[in-house]
């Protein structure tokens, strides 16, 4: 930052140079020469032509004497008198000071002031300039743990749980396939098990382009056949019905999640406007039962079948379905708090994810819980607990003190990128509530 500072100033100083110098240098008068200079030229040329001729024979020599002596005559005459005092000088101009100093001031305001504008001042802030490099090398780090644990866990068909942090990791990496085949290898260990069915859904969606139509689908709609209130699976089934123009299925899916939700908050909100936007796509010629209809309707919760498999597979499927279920209260360590885009950092296209990870202040950088979801959602209400840690033995609950960061990827990339947008929370312990982050920087 000092080098581009100095060089700028500098660079700044010779163009001030290039003005200010003729612009205060002193001109001198330039004045020709007097008729009296003129008319003794002409003399000392014409008493030279007169030797000339003498030398060459042309005019005798003792014509030299008359000749001079009518050239001497003739510049009496033809010489003007010498004035009696010099003319005084014009005073030379003045030098334009205060043009010199607007000049002076003008530059160096106009130059950093443009720059500022549409420059870009945070990259030569050492800590922008380090946080790219850092935040990669984490990254980087926590790719190549995963990959690591990619490869444990298929030496161990059985492990579902495994399995689970894999099939999480991998989404949350923007992988989606390999999570797809994660969440199938996992439904097969852990079957009937709702929110591994809709996370399953979600995976598969992703890998056909964002649609939910066909299989994902129809996870969607097994999950609820299970817990009919399972919130991800009825956004999900909501989703897929309005894929397909199924408007009164798609208007049960949401009435239903807005159940479960609390009234005031703002997934309450969100639920509102989507319902409004089924019935205006819908159109007026299509009735829609009331919401306590909808209710009613539902089918009940399956149990689901207890398998004869090992112990760590049904505490698995219960650590799973447990922070999915409506009215559960969140664990005591969860964090949770908002997310808000700062007004001009960034005008998002409707592409972006947005990622919202949990870091132990002071150690290790690999999240101890992470989120990823649309940027659309913005500003959003969070809530990360350990059912989001990436690693075993690495989890909110472990920490002593956590530091939330959120990023809006503009390529999906969990690796930060130039032009991300991103924000950071002040160092919280676990079991925070209300924290709050703005999203004000842009990574350079």
């Amino acid at each position: 930052m000092v080098v581009f500072w100095i060089l700028a100033t500098c660079m700044a100083l010779v163009a001030l140079g290039v003005v200010l110098v003729p612009l205060l240098r002193t001109r001198n008068e330039i004045t020709g020469p007097t008729a009296r200079d003129v008319t003794l030229e002409v003399l000392r040329g014409q008493r030279q032509e007169i030797e000339a001729d003498i030398a060459a024979g042309s005019l005798p020599a003792e014509a030299r004497e008359e000749a001079l002596a009518e050239l001497v005559e003739r510049a009496g005459a033809d010489l003007p008198a010498e004035p009696a005092s010099p003319k005084p000088a014009a005073p030379p101009p003045g030098k334009p000071w205060l043009a010199a100093a607007v000049v002076a001031i003008a530059i160096p305001l106009l130059a950093f002031g443009l720059y500022a504008v549409i420059g870009s001042p945070s990259a030569t802030d050492p800590k922008a300039l380090q946080a790219p490099a850092a935040a990669a090398s984490h990254d980087k780090e926590l790719v190549g743990m995963i990959d690591n644990l990619a490869r444990k866990v298929r030496e161990r068909p059985d492990d579902a749980r495994g399995w689970e942090l894999l099939a999480r990791s991998m989404m949350s990496l923007g992988r989606f396939t390999e999570a797809a085949e994660a969440y199938a290898h996992l439904a097969k260990l852990v079957p009937n098990d709702p929110q591994i069915l809709a996370d399953y859904a979600d995976a598969l969606g992703m890998t056909q382009g964002r649609s939910l139509l066909g299989k994902p689908r129809a996870l969607a709609e097994q999950a609820l056949a299970i817990d009919p209130k399972h919130p991800k699976a009825l956004a999900l089934a909501g989703t897929a019905a309005m894929d397909a123009h199924d408007w009164v299925p798609a208007m049960g899916y949401w009435q239903r999640l807005a159940a479960v939700v609390p009234p005031d908050s703002q997934d309450a909100t969100q639920l509102r406007a989507i319902m409004d936007d089924v019935r205006q796509r819908a159109g007026p010629g299509v009735t829609f039962p009331a919401a306590t209809q909808v209710a009613q309707a539902a089918p009940p919760m399956k149990a689901a079948p207890a398998k004869a498999d090992t112990a760590a597979k049904a505490d698995t499927a219960a650590k799973a379905d447990a922070p999915a279920k409506a009215g559960a209260a969140p664990p005591a360590s969860a964090i949770s708090g908002s997310v808000t885009l700062a007004p001009g950092v960034g005008k998002l296209d409707g592409g972006e994810h947005l990622f919202i990870l949990a870091r132990a202040e002071g150690g290790p950088r690999v999240p101890l819980a992470v989120v990823k979801l649309p940027a659309s959602v913005l500003p959003y209400q969070f809530a990360l607990d350990d059912s989001q840690s990436m690693a075993p033995g690495m989890n909110i609950s472990s920490a002593q003190a956590v530091r939330i960061e959120a990023r809006v990827s503009r390529s999906g990339n969990v690796k930060p990128q130039t032009g991300d947008l991103v924000g950071t929370s002040d160092v919280v312990k676990p079991g925070a509530r209300g924290v709050k982050i703005l999203v004000d920087k842009v990574v350079p």
